[in-house]
C-alpha cells in the first residue's frame, strides 16, 4: 500500500482516492466512516506494536513515532503525562536487547529518563532518524492513545490521563471507561499483548476499529 502511496503522489492522484480492497471487508466499514478517518489525520500513541499493526491494515500514514516498539508500562504513563516535552528530549543509546522472535539484535535507547525498545531495528541512528521524522507528523488536535495490561493500578493511571480517545486492552472486567475487555482465552497460551495484537489481523475483530479510532467509541463484534 505505501508504494502504490507514493507512486499516487507522483502522480499528484489525492491520496484519500486510494483504497485497499481489504478494507472493505472489514467489520464497520463504511465509506463514509473511512473517509472521515483519512481525512482526521489521527496520530496513534501506543506502548507496542499495536499502533503499527492498525495503521498498515488501515492503510493509515504513520502519524507518530510511536512504532514497531516497546516501552514498559510505568515508563509509558510517565511519557503520556508530558508526551510534548519528551518529543523535544534526544535518543541517547543505552544497550543493545536481542528479538527472539525475528532473530537479530536491536538498540534499546533513553529519552529523558524512559527507555524505549526498538525492537524492529538494528541500528540505532536509523531508529533515531524514523522516530524524528515521525514526530514531526503528531496531529497534536487528534490522539488516539492506547496500551495493554493485565495490572488494575496500571489500568487506573491511564485512566485518569487527559485524554479524549484512550484504551486500554485489559483482560478483566472494569467498569472504567478506558478499559476495553479482551478475553485471554481466545488465543490461550500467548502472552496479553500477543493476544492484543490479533486485533490488528482481523483474528478476530474484537471490537470495531473505525468506531474505536474516529470516536473512541466502544463497539464490540464479538461476545467475550
Amino acid at each position: 500500500m505505501s508504494q502504490i502511496t507514493q507512486a499516487a503522489r507522483q502522480l499528484n492522484l489525492p491520496e484519500e482516492k486510494l483504497l485497499g480492497d481489504w478494507i472493505v471487508c472489514i467489520p464497520g466499514f463504511t465509506l463514509e466512516k473511512y473517509r472521515r478517518l483519512q481525512r482526521s489525520r489521527l496520530s496513534i500513541f501506543s506502548s507496542f506494536c499495536f499502533g503499527g499493526f492498525i495503521s498498515n491494515m488501515l492503510g493509515l500514514q504513520f502519524r507518530s513515532p510511536f512504532i514497531n516498539l516497546a516501552i514498559g508500562e510505568q515508563e509509558y504513563i510517565k511519557l503520556l503525562r508530558a508526551p510534548r516535552i519528551y518529543m523535544e528530549e534526544q535518543f541517547y543509546f543505552k544497550k543493545t536487547g536481542f528479538e527472539r522472535n525475528l532473530k537479530r539484535d536491536f538498540p534499546i535507547v533513553t529519552l529523558g529518563n524512559v527507555d524505549i525498545s526498538m525492537n524492529h531495528d538494528t541500528d540505532f541512528n536509523e531508529a533515531v532518524e524514523k522516530w524524528n521524522r515521525r514526530k514531526t507528523r503528531i496531529n497534536w488536535y487528534n490522539l488516539f492513545v492506547t496500551m495493554a495490561t493485565e495490572s488494575e493500578e496500571i489500568l487506573e493511571e491511564f485512566d485518569a490521563l487527559p485524554y479524549g480517545k484512550k484504551v486500554c486492552f485489559v483482560p478483566f472486567k472494569s467498569d472504567l471507561d478506558s478499559a476495553w475487555y479482551i478475553n485471554p482465552e481466545i488465543h490461550k497460551g500467548l502472552p496479553f499483548w500477543d493476544v492484543v495484537n490479533h486485533f490488528c489481523f482481523g483474528n478476530p475483530f474484537y471490537y470495531d476499529p473505525f468506531d474505536m479510532l474516529i470516536y473512541g467509541k466502544k463497539t464490540p463484534l464479538i461476545d467475550m
